[in-house]
C-alpha cells in the first residue's frame, strides 16, 4: 500500500556508480515503476554505465554525467544540479551512499529526497534511512530494496535482468563467426582480474593452467574478459592456452559483453561486475571469493557455486593483502576443476 508519497509523478533515482551494484540495483528500481506506474522515471548514472540502462524498459529518461574529481568537478556539480532543477521532479531515491551523490540532489532542490543518511549527509535527505548493521549484512539486491521500501511495498522481488536487444544477439553471434567459433563450440568465460584490487584475484598461473585443462577436456574455446588495463593479466594466461584463448579484455562495450557471456557455457571469475552480467543474462557462474563476501554481493539466482575458504581474515575488504593472501592461496586448480565440469555435465546450453 503506498504512502504521502503517492502522487509523486517525476521521479528521479541516483544510480550506482559500478557495473555489478547497477545490475543489483535494478529490482529496486523496476520496483519504484512498479509502484508508480504512471509517474516518469529518470536515472541519474556516470557515462560509462548508460549501456546498462539503455535497455532497461523501466526507467523513461537516462541523464548521463561525467565522474570526476577536482577543483573542476564543482562546477559540474552545479551545472547539473541545475540541469536537474529544470527538470522539475518532486521526489529522488538515492542508491549510493556517497556525500557527494547525496548532495547533488540536494542542490537540485528536489522535494523529498529519501537515502542512506550515514556518510554525513543526513542534512541532504528528507527522508533518511538508517544502515544498520543487519542492512549491511544483506544481499546488495535487498539494501537497495529496502530503500524503496520507504515508498511501498510490493509482494515478490524481481530478479536482476539484462534485456538484450536481437541487435546485440545479432553482434555477438557475428563476432564469434568473426573468432572462427562454429555454433555448438563449448564456450567458457573467463575474468582473472577485479576493478576494486589485487585482493579480490586468483592467480593468473592458475586461470591458465585451469583455462588449459577444461579446453583440452571439454574441446573448449576461452574467452577472456576484462578491462583494458588487465591485458597483461589475460596475456599471461594465454600462455597456457595457445590458441584455444581468445583475448577480449578492453575490446567489447557493456552490452557487446553481456551478448557474449549469454552465449558461453558458463563464467569462471573473481568477485567482478561481469559476473553480475553472466547472471544476469542467465549464464552459470563459478566465482572465486576471498576479500569479499558472497553474502552481500555474490551472483544472484540459482545454477551459480561459490568457491570460499573459511579463514580468519576473510573477508577483509581491503584492496591489497597485508600477508599472505591464504584466502585464494587455499582455492586450488584441482577443485574449480572438479566443480566446472559438474557445472558443464548439467548446464543449461
Amino acid at each position: 500500500m503506498k504512502s504521502d508519497f503517492s502522487q509523486a509523478n517525476r521521479i528521479l533515482v541516483r544510480g550506482v556508480n559500478w557495473v555489478g551494484d547497477t545490475i543489483l540495483s535494478y529490482p529496486a528500481v523496476r520496483q519504484l515503476k512498479m509502484l508508480f506506474p504512471k509517474c516518469h522515471l529518470a536515472i541519474l548514472v556516470p557515462s560509462h554505465l548508460v549501456d546498462l540502462w539503455k535497455t532497461f524498459p523501466y526507467v523513461d529518461e537516462i541523464i548521463p554525467f561525467q565522474k570526476r574529481g577536482g577543483i573542476k568537478s564543482i562546477w559540474e556539480d552545479l551545472n547539473l544540479a541545475q540541469s536537474l532543477k529544470e527538470k522539475d521532479f518532486d521526489l529522488a531515491v538515492v542508491l549510493p551512499r556517497s556525500f557527494r551523490s547525496a548532495l547533488h540532489i540536494y542542490l537540485a532542490r528536489i522535494p523529498v529526497r529519501i537515502g542512506y543518511r550515514d556518510e554525513g549527509r543526513s542534512i541532504f535527505l528528507t527522508h533518511g534511512i538508517h544502515r544498520s548493521r543487519e542492512v549491511l549484512r544483506v544481499h546488495r539486491v535487498f539494501y537497495y530494496q529496502k530503500l524503496v521500501e520507504r515508498l511501498g511495498k510490493i509482494e515478490g522481488l524481481p530478479s536482476p535482468q539484462i534485456f538484450l536487444r536481437e541487435e546485440d544477439r545479432r553482434w555477438a553471434t557475428q563476432a564469434l563467426k568473426d573468432m572462427g567459433i562454429s555454433d555448438g563450440k563449448v564456450l567458457i568465460g573467463m575474468n582473472p582480474g577485479a576493478t576494486f584490487g589485487l585482493a579480490k584475484c586468483w592467480y593468473p598461473d592458475r586461470f591458465g593452467e585451469l583455462g588449459r585443462k577444461l579446453s583440452e577436456k571439454w574441446k573448449a574455446r576461452v574467452l577472456l574478459f576484462g578491462k583494458e588495463q588487465e591485458q597483461p593479466i589475460a596475456h599471461e594466461i594465454l600462455r597456457y592456452l595457445g590458441s584455444r584463448g581468445i583475448d577480449l579484455t578492453g575490446k567489447t562495450g557493456l552490452l557487446q559483453l553481456a551478448g557474449l557471456l549469454e552465449r558461453c557455457h558458463l563464467l569462471i571469475t573473481n568477485d567482478t561486475g561481469t559476473m553480475h552480467v553472466a547472471a544476469a543474462v542467465g549464464t552459470p557462474v563459478v566465482a572465486l571469493f576471498g576479500s569479499t563476501d558472497p553474502v552481500t554481493t555474490g551472483p544472484w539466482g540459482d545454477g551459480h557455486v561459490v568457491v570460499k575458504k573459511d579463514v580468519a581474515c576473510s573477508p577483509c575488504w581491503k584492496r591489497i593483502c597485508p600477508t599472505d593472501h591464504r584466502c585464494m592461496e587455499l582455492i586450488t586448480v584441482k577443485e574449480v576443476e572438479e566443480l566446472v565440469d559438474e557445472q558443464l555435465r548439467h548446464g543449461k546450453k
